[in-house]
This record gives C-alpha cells, sequence and structure tokens, in this order.
C-alpha cells in the first residue's frame, strides 16, 4: 500500500537551478543565442533526471521480515526484500529507509532510522538485503512504514515514496546467569513443608541399575543381553525424577519521580524473574506460576513449556514499572492459583517485610493465605545480596 509520493529538487539540483536562471538571465540580457542553446542543453538534463527517478521507482515492491523474537542486547537483524515488477527496466541505487519507534513499555522515545542501499534490481527479479543493531531496552517497537526513495542517475532531484507496511516487535527481558548457589537454594527442601512435584515417567529419568521383572513392567525396558546370562527376566530401572512447583512474583515499584537507581533496579528484577522463567522452561518438568505487580496486574501459569516461556516472556517484556503499591493483591492472586508445598519466590526492586499486616492485609486476614508468607523466598533486587544468586548479563 503505497501512501505517499514525492518528488523534490535536492540540494545539488537547487545549484544546478541557479546555474541555469544566470545563463538564461545573460542570454535575456545580452541576447546572446549561445547562452540560450547552452540554456537548453541544461535544461535536458533535468527534464531526464524527472522522468527516470519517476520510473525507478515505478512497480517495486518491498516488504520487510522480523525475526520471531529477540532479547534486549541480542543483534537484531532484519531483512528487506525489494522485487521489481517491470519486465524490462532494471532499477539502480534504491535506498530503502525503515523507522523504528519504541512504544511506552520500551521506556525510550528515540527514533531509529536504518537505511539498505540496493545498488542495482533487475527487472523481474527479487533481492534481499538486511540491517543490524541492537535494541537495549526490553518492550515493544514498531517497525515502520517503509520509504523508499532514489536521486538516481545525476542526484538533480530526489523521488520517495511511503509504503504502509507496519510491524510489531516485542524485545524480551535481557537474561542473566543464575549461580550455583541459586540452583542449591531452588533444590533444596523446606524442612518440615511438603512439596508440590510432579513426577517424570520412567524413561525420563537416568537409567541406574537392573532388577528382576515385574508385573506390568514394559517389554521395552528388558536387558537382553543379563536376560540371556541369567535365563530370567531382568528390566533396566529408572531413576523417578521430581521436579517441585515454583511460582514467581515479581514486584515492578519506582517511586513517581523515580532516579536511575530506581529504573535499575526494575530492570534488574525483571531480567532475574526472566532467567528463572527461562531456565525452569529449559529443564522442564515443572508446573510455573509468574505473577507480574506493575501497573497492570498479569498472571500465567501452566506446565514448563516453550509456549508459556513465550507468553511468560512477552509479559515481562510489557511489564511497566508503577508507584501504586499492589503487591498485598498480586500475592493473593498467586497464592489462590497454586497447589500446597510449591516454591514461590519474591523478586521486588525494593525491600519487602512480609510481617507487615497492614499493607499484606488481604493475605494476612485470610487462614488459608498467612501461612504462605513465613516460606515466600524475597529478593531485593535494589540490594548488593542479589549478586550472589544472578550474574547480569
Amino acid at each position: 500500500m503505497r501512501l505517499l509520493q514525492r518528488v523534490a529538487i535536492s540540494r545539488e539540483g537547487w545549484c544546478y537551478l541557479v546555474v541555469m536562471a544566470f545563463i538564461l538571465a545573460g542570454a535575456l540580457l545580452r541576447q546572446i543565442n549561445l547562452l540560450v542553446i547552452l540554456f537548453g542543453m541544461l535544461a535536458g538534463p533535468m527534464l531526464a533526471s524527472w522522468r527516470l527517478v519517476k520510473a525507478t521507482l515505478r512497480r517495486l515492491d518491498v516488504k520487510r521480515n522480523l525475526p520471531d523474537s529477540i532479547s534486549a542486547g541480542d543483534l537484531l537483524i532484519v531483512e528487506i526484500v525489494a522485487a521489481n515488477r517491470r519486465r524490462r527496466l532494471p532499477s539502480w541505487v534504491v535506498v530503502v529507509q525503515d523507522f523504528i519507534r519504541p512504544q511506552a513499555s520500551a521506556g525510550s522515545s528515540q527514533l531509529i532510522q536504518p537505511r539498505v542501499l540496493f545498488t542495482f534490481l533487475p527487472a523481474g527479479r527479487t533481492t534481499s538485503m538486511t540491517y543490524r543493531g541492537r535494541l537495549t531496552q526490553r518492550g515493544l517497537y514498531q517497525f515502520g512504514p517503509l520509504r523508499m526513495s532514489t536521486r538516481f542517475p545525476l542526484g538533480l532531484l530526489w523521488h520517495s515514496v511511503n509504503l504502509g507496511q507496519k510491524d510489531e516487535l516485542i524485545v524480551f527481558p535481557r537474561l542473566g546467569r543464575l549461580t550455583p548457589l541459586f540452583n542449591r537454594l531452588q533444590n533444596s527442601a523446606e524442612p518440615g513443608v511438603g512439596q508440590a512435584t510432579r513426577q517424570q515417567g520412567f524413561l525420563e529419568g537416568e537409567f541406574y541399575a537392573l532388577r528382576d521383572w515385574r508385573s506390568g513392567d514394559s517389554r521395552r525396558w528388558v536387558h537382553w543381553r543379563t536376560t540371556a546370562r541369567r535365563q530370567t527376566a531382568v528390566v533396566r530401572q529408572f531413576e523417578q525424577q521430581r521436579n517441585q512447583d515454583v511460582a514467581v512474583v515479581l514486584d515492578a515499584w519506582q517511586p513517581d519521580k523515580p532516579r536511575e537507581e530506581h529504573a535499575d533496579a526494575v530492570e534488574l528484577a525483571v531480567s532475574f524473574a526472566a532467567s528463572i522463567v527461562a531456565d525452569l522452561c529449559r529443564r522442564g518438568g515443572r508446573w510455573l506460576c509468574l505473577a507480574i505487580a506493575g501497573r497492570e496486574h498479569w498472571l500465567e501459569n501452566g506446565p514448563t513449556s516453550t509456549a508459556l516461556l513465550h507468553e511468560s516472556m512477552r509479559g515481562l517484556a510489557l511489564a511497566q514499572a508503577t508507584s501504586a503499591d499492589r503487591l498485598g493483591d498480586v500475592l493473593a492472586a498467586t497464592i489462590d492459583r497454586i497447589r500446597p508445598g510449591t516454591r514461590v519466590l519474591l523478586i521486588s526492586s525494593r525491600g519487602v517485610d512480609l510481617s507487615d499486616s497492614g499493607r499484606f492485609e488481604t493475605v494476612w486476614a485470610d487462614e488459608r493465605r498467612r501461612p504462605w508468607l513465613s516460606r515466600i523466598r524475597v529478593f531485593d533486587a535494589s540490594q548488593d545480596e542479589l549478586a550472589e544468586f544472578f550474574v547480569p548479563a
């Protein structure tokens, strides 16, 4: 869809016109025929440029191909595909300019204008080019519209065509590295507290021993070499893996007039939560609940999978910090969704005192919710102690 076509005189073209005007003025004032002829000779290239710049962009189709997903700081590669639909006339020196506008969730308003240059587009052929860069902030970015332009052949005139293609890309949070101390903390059991676990099938565990055949065993587990040697059925025995369910609660808070350290604490908390979710989804075999207390409430739960990872990353990418204290309501909603024994990790951009019955009244007032408060592990992203559990990228 073409929105706007424009032909304008370039800076070089204006200089060219000034020279033509002087020559024409001299020819008229002095009545010199040779100057009139010279003016006509100079007017020819200007008219030829007007025809050629119009023809160069005629029947050219341009589209943009974005990656499916990308994390903040990763290399962004965008493909620009140009197709020349004409049968005979090729195009030369076509510039395609893109516009990248960060939306409110990206926390930036800087307009990015990458360009690619197609030096030659053969008739009836399709050519692709790429531009590369890095988007350092998570959030929603809008791409478009595309603008193709040319100054071929003499650079005297500039012809541009705006194309209406617009796309959106959600940049996921930057992922860091979880330390061994966090992994040990995550795998340790709380004394006196039953764990909500997911038991995997036998074939999902590791083979560690042999045992005699029992009724109900699968033939696929038979260890034929040992069976033949002992003359009795022997099967492989697999370790049954049990993984504890996990709930991750993100408290994205900042004051009404945030300073740089407040914004850094929010981004660190989001990155930490995203790294935990990514690690759990890669391991699989758990039930994961992710809740976000930000400008808008967000809650998602389900078995760890690629689909849950994508939805969770999308929610974390679009999360916006707020000065309103909504953590109590989000904690209550999270506790209502999870099973008894689920490990709850609270990641906040500020200090959190769960013993404050006034602040967490919705949890303390309910007898079923209240016992959870003593079992929630709190991580404060505004303190240096988080470095023991997480290393940012």
